[in-house]
């Protein structure tokens, strides 16, 4: 009871801040208060109230989007192949008891006749409304008096279901097992935003400063190169690179931390390219700018115009990105994580899709998860522009 007094009480007050911000941000109520307005009517809140309702309805509208292909696909076949998915020795079974374990099957995925009732269901269990969920033992469905077996129940405000088919998974929470596999996600991609930015940032001024030089014909070159070349046969060519000719581990051990090198690298050496190219190409736009050109006639020089003037306004652009890469982290890439045998949350996407697996909650949870990253990474991108960068205004005056 005190989880959901507090869970409804959190949620009543976030109604109430929003709808406030709303009133004062357009002069309904507040008019006259400039230390009112200045916090709840500032630009910058309003546009972020803005953002995030805009994200919530296109997650929405995603996930309603994924939840009908989803039926649909069942409908088209019936739903057989679904529970023979399912369904062991579906064979040897007559079709009467086939039929009535296929609809237990459905039943239990959440895919009933009512898809509407369906998807009011899995948007309650979605959305953050406190509730109190249990997973059920379908394998022994009922105790000796006829009693549904429960376990691990729990107080929580998003449900999105158990996991039905994924090997070593099964039975567990979709929010655990995702949640799980992004931390794993998270040490590759976090070791390899480090590297992108440790390396790309340094050699995008190298390149602009010494620009149709030898540095600059390399990074162009390379940058190229990581273009002209698919990505999974540029991630095999840093593999044998590195696991072939430096010896690094080929595959992920998680007691073995050196294991993450290989994949982080690989990573990281790619995503270098692409800041690379940006910071040079912002840093030679500035170097046209008039102000350049004033502080080269007040006689400053190159060193102290590159990096007090050009590097501080070229780099601004690239700021929003860097919420982005870190929360982007999170979600991992399959196929990174298949070459490395890397138990991510790319890797869980694949599982999840898999025509063996055809694990529907698994699946539209990944797409709920990643679309909320998305429009955080976004959101903290545009705030962090507006921090650092004066000249962004999201005033409508």
């Amino acid at each position: 009871m005190t989880t959901y007094i507090i869970g409804y009480t959190l949620i009543a007050l976030v109604v109430i801040f929003v709808v406030f911000a709303e009133l004062v941000g357009h002069r309904i109520i507040f008019k006259r208060s400039p230390q009112i307005q200045n916090i709840f009517g500032h630009p910058l809140l309003m546009y972020s109230l803005k953002r995030i309702g805009s994200a919530l309805i296109s997650i929405l509208l995603a996930v309603t989007a994924t939840f009908f292909l989803i039926r649909f696909k069942v409908k088209l076949d019936d739903g057989r192949s679904l529970c023979e998915s399912y369904i062991t020795n579906y064979s040897h079974m007559d079709p009467a008891i086939f039929a009535a374990q296929c609809e237990n099957v459905k039943k239990n995925l959440g895919i009933t006749d009512n898809w509407f009732v369906d998807l009011f269901t899995y948007f309650f269990n979605i959305l953050p409304f406190p509730k109190t969920v249990c997973l059920i033992d379908y394998d022994a469905a009922v105790d000796n008096i006829g009693n549904v077996i429960v376990h691990d129940c729990r107080n929580t405000i998003m449900y999105l279901g158990r996991i039905f088919r994924i090997k070593g998974d099964v039975g567990k929470y979709v929010t655990d097992v995702i949640f799980d596999r992004m931390a794993v996600s998270f040490k590759v991609g976090i070791i390899a935003c480090v590297v992108e930015v440790a390396l790309g940032y340094p050699a995008g001024i190298l390149m602009a400063k010494y620009k149709d030089g030898v540095f600059d014909r390399i990074g162009k070159a390379y940058i190229i190169s990581i273009d002209a070349i698919p990505g999974v046969a540029y991630y095999y060519i840093w593999t044998v690179i590195l696991c072939t000719l430096i010896h690094l581990p080929r595959t992920y051990n998680a007691e073995n931390p050196i294991s993450l090198l290989a994949p982080a690298l690989t990573m990281g050496f790619t995503g270098m390219a692409g800041i690379a190219l940006w910071v040079r190409r912002f840093m030679l736009d500035e170097f046209n700018s008039d102000y350049v050109k004033f502080a080269r006639a007040k006689g400053l020089s190159e060193n102290r115009i590159l990096y007090t003037h050009v590097l501080r306004n070229a780099i601004v652009p690239l700021i929003r990105s860097i919420p982005a890469a870190i929360l982007g982290a999170l979600l991992g890439t399959f196929y990174l994580e298949k070459i490395y045998g890397i138990n991510g949350i790319g890797n869980f996407l694949i599982l999840a899709i898999d025509k063996t697996n055809n694990d529907f909650y698994a699946l539209q949870g990944i797409i709920i998860i990643s679309a909320l990253i998305s429009v955080v990474s976004y959101l903290l991108g545009d705030i962090v522009t507006a921090v650092v960068d004066p000249r962004v205004s999201f005033s409508e005056e």
